[in-house]
């Protein structure tokens, strides 16, 4: 059984806490150790395994040494909220399984509250300067 929606719903990365990716990391090494026991200790699908093993144990020592910093940089805001999708994403091919917790579900696009806006004022601004039209001609005519 999958673990019911918690009352803390992950909305941006900047509410990741140590807790969060152990849990994530334990799910999925108890998933992959399965898979893992399943197709045994020799060819391309084992080999596989190992590997994907590897990226996950990477990205999680990544992201516990960026939830370190207090103030993370830019580059490193970015770098948590794609560490993290790794691992969620990962994780979502086994969602049926117990232990998911269904936090992992909606992904998290953005560092902060901050972030979003910023983005959400990146696209408005790109869209004042190239307005979107239907106009055949401003689409390069007919065929």
């Amino acid at each position: 059984m999958t673990n019911p929606l918690s009352e803390r719903t992950l909305i941006y990365a900047a509410d990741l806490t140590p807790e969060d990716v152990r849990a994530l990391e334990t799910f999925l090494n108890v998933q992959l150790g399965r898979v893992h026991e399943e197709v045994g200790e020799t060819g391309d699908t084992s080999f596989a395994m190992r590997s994907l093993s590897i990226l996950v144990s990477d990205s999680v020592g990544c992201l516990h040494k960026l939830l370190t910093v207090e103030q993370p940089e830019t580059w490193q805001q970015a770098a948590i909220v794609r560490e993290w999708q790794r691992l969620r994403s990962t994780a979502h091919p086994f969602n049926h399984c117990d232990g998911y917790d269904h936090r992992w579900w909606k992904q998290v696009r953005h560092y902060d509250a901050a972030d979003a806006a910023a983005e959400q004022e990146r696209i408005r601004h790109y869209a004042a300067l190239h307005p979107w039209t239907d106009d055949e001609e401003a689409q390069g005519g007919e065929d």
